[in-house]
């Protein structure tokens, strides 16, 4: 059976945009509870994802709560899903068919705590993922257990459905909504400290040459 817990509220989309211009090594300058495990890599290079979290919870290889996720999600949304298990972390949960129909769906992108597959036609496709493994052994739809919307842990941080992710090359982060609007005037500071800088050293680099 899959449990789902009661919609939730998105994350404004001017919350989300102005975080589509900061990076996750910048807020992981001043937080680390809300940093991922590193071992959840991007499936290919030069992503970006910032968007809503929709939690899914997997257990073995029935992967039945990710199909039930398809029908509940939002274009925006980005599908985090926890693998439970020690199996669980060697079956695919989504490959290039499930691809599609995100992009049909207008989801923005996948975090997987377990295994993908087709990680090169999700580069094709220019799907932003991240996954612990990548495999050829592809779970079931057997409809027995799993959960939507309910909090997961994924790469050691404890995530909620509404929470925001923050994403790219070199990591993810998940903040709460109220966490991510009160630190948000900081972490534009700092980018634009880091902006002054990184100009600095490109002006006297070229000024070396």
């Amino acid at each position: 059976m899959i449990n789902i817990d009661p919609d939730f509220t998105r994350v404004d989309q001017e919350i989300i945009e102005l975080y589509s211009e900061i990076s996750p090594a910048t807020i992981g300058h001043f937080l680390e509870k809300e940093v991922c495990d590193p071992e959840i890599r991007p499936v290919f290079s030069n992503i970006k994802l910032v968007g809503t979290v929709l939690t899914v919870q997997i257990f073995g290889k029935d992967i039945s709560a990710i199909s039930k996720a398809y029908e509940l999600a939002q274009p925006g949304d980005v599908l985090v899903v926890k693998c439970e298990n020690v199996d669980g972390l060697h079956y695919a949960c989504a490959g290039e068919m499930s691809t599609y129909k995100s992009k049909k769906l207008g989801i923005a992108g996948l975090i997987v705590d377990g295994a993908i597959t087709d990680s090169l036609e999700m580069k094709e496709l220019n799907f932003p993922c991240y996954a612990r493994y990548v495999t050829a052994l592809v779970g079931k739809r057997l409809g027995e257990k799993g959960n939507v919307r309910k909090n997961v842990n994924v790469g050691g941080v404890v995530v909620n459905s509404g929470d925001l992710v923050v994403a790219d090359d070199n990591g993810i982060v998940f903040l709460d909504p109220i966490q991510a609007r009160n630190i948000l005037p900081k972490m534009i500071e700092e980018e634009k400290r880091e902006d002054k800088l990184r100009m600095k050293y490109k002006n006297e680099l070229n000024m070396n040459n």
